[in-house]
């Protein structure tokens, strides 16, 4: 039963001798993979309103506006005139950090580095789409999706515990996504996509004046040189700081298959490529004087200074399964399976254009699912009622590969949102979720940035929760 005009459907002795490589280096590799997200890892799942109040069941399947164009192209088919929409999500994260003892690294002496023991780096984003759906002749239309299907941010005040790992980041990618349809039959749809993406990335942390200091003037032998100085380990009050940014441009594909077995029931089948990026970033820092000036004497001009830096990043391929079943005149069922590769995402390499070696970061993320059901209630001939539930994995396998730019934890979603026909051309839709996670604990050693070098481990505990509003506009005009 359509209802809306386009629907068809301190000191410290060193343990050992310690080396350098740039606490950027650790920054930029966390910064990659920044923030809560909302489809599992730092994906975002917010693509139009008007699936939002069902938590997305059914995204694949229903095809009932011009929303499909990113979630299921061969969708396309089902929408009978020039079609646009406009969308836009506030998705405002909430996130509060108990400190449980975060520390200086075993190489620096392991002991706790001093700040706040609380911190609230949650941020508010916005997240906009845009979709355009054009029929073509009787079997083919072409669709366009414009929007955010990665990002997220983080930001903690400059002298919390954990600085040293990150103070501020923020991912964003935005995805261009033409995309044609092919009616094959009355019961078969296929579709074709192609995604070119924009990535960007921005962070920045605390730099250890006094690791730094030691990681050069120990292996010298001579770290009496840092401490008559005033440069010791975890002072707050000799920190510097290192700001990244850093972008890339990439592209991948998606296929999608629309079958309607009865005049009842619909089934999408969708897969999107992975999309792997080469990110060039480039590094600003606020250095210490005192610190500036020992590195000079020793020799070591390219430590903390700015310089050129690369790293190669793949983002997941995903596949999903929807299912869209009308229960008589007024119901409509939803539900939804989504698998995402983040298993791909496994360690990030950063490499310098300088003299700074390559820094590694072991990610050892997992495969995930995102599964959800939906209701719709036609309520009457302009206006249909939502509501939604979905349980999200998270791909970070425990605290010890959880970062302070990672704070999430498996998501539970609870979903409501309306649509409605303003007239035979134009409708709305709203749409909110609140997102639950459990208490999230976090205690990273991070041995493969800490094992030679200090640095820091933060161990603590996350009390987070997500809520997202959404609104979208829709037109139809021929």
């Amino acid at each position: 039963m359509t209802r809306h005009p386009t629907r068809s459907h301190g000191t410290c002795a060193l343990a050992r001798p310690v080396t350098l490589a740039s606490t950027t280096a650790l920054a930029v590799a966390a910064a990659l993979s920044a923030g809560v997200g909302h489809a599992g890892g730092f994906a975002l799942i917010e693509h139009g309103a008007s699936g939002l109040g069902n938590a997305y069941a059914g995204a694949a399947a229903i095809a009932n506006d011009p929303s499909t164009a990113w979630f299921n192209p061969a969708g396309l088919s089902e929408l009978d005139a020039r079609t646009i929409a406009f969308a836009g999500h506030v998705v405002a994260a909430e996130t509060d950090f108990t400190n449980r003892g975060t520390s200086q690294s075993a190489a620096l002496g392991g002991a706790e580095i001093s700040g706040p023991d609380s911190a609230s780096p949650g941020t508010t984003a916005y997240l906009p789409n845009f979709y355009y759906v054009s029929p073509l002749t009787d079997r083919w239309a072409y669709g366009l999706s414009i929007g955010v299907p990665f990002g997220s941010s983080t930001e903690y005040e400059d002298g919390w515990v954990g600085r040293y790992t990150t103070v501020k980041s923020g991912i964003n990618v935005i995805d261009v996504n033409p995309s044609v349809s092919y009616r094959v039959s009355d019961t078969v749809r296929l579709g074709f996509g192609v995604s070119v993406q924009r990535l960007s990335a921005e962070l920045g942390s605390a730099v250890d004046s006094g690791a730094v200091c030691l990681a050069v003037y120990n292996a010298a032998g001579s770290p009496q040189t840092c401490f008559e100085a005033g440069l010791t380990p975890g002072n707050v009050e000799r920190d510097g700081y290192g700001e990244v940014t850093g972008d890339s441009t990439g592209v991948g594909f998606n296929l999608g298959a629309l079958f309607l077995p009865t005049d009842t029931t619909r089934i999408g089948l969708t897969f999107r490529s992975g999309v792997d990026h080469d990110l060039d970033g480039d590094g600003e820092f606020d250095t210490d004087p005192e610190l500036r000036g020992l590195l000079d004497a020793a020799g070591q001009t390219g430590l903390v200074a700015s310089a050129g830096a690369s790293a190669e990043v793949s983002l997941p391929p995903s596949v999903s399964l929807s299912v869209a079943q009308r229960a008589g005149d007024r119901v409509q069922v939803l539900a939804d399976l989504t698998w995402t590769g983040w298993s791909s995402f496994d360690e990030l390499r950063i490499v310098y254009d300088s003299a700074q070696p390559d820094t590694l970061s072991v990610q050892d993320w997992e495969d995930v699912l995102r599964a959800s059901i939906g209701v719709n209630f036609d309520y009457s001939a302009a206006l249909q009622l939502r509501a939604g539930l979905a349980y999200d994995e998270e791909p970070i396998s425990g605290p010890d590969r959880r970062t302070a730019r990672i704070p999430g934890n498996d998501r539970t979603w609870l979903s409501f949102g309306l649509g409605y026909a303003v007239g035979p051309r134009l409708s709305f839709d709203l749409g909110y979720s609140h997102l639950f996670l459990p208490e999230t604990a976090i205690d990273n050693p991070n041995l493969e940035a800490n094992s030679d070098r200090g640095g820091a481990i933060v161990r603590g505990e996350y009390d987070s929760s997500v809520d997202i509003f959404g609104a979208q506009l829709t037109w139809q005009f021929d």
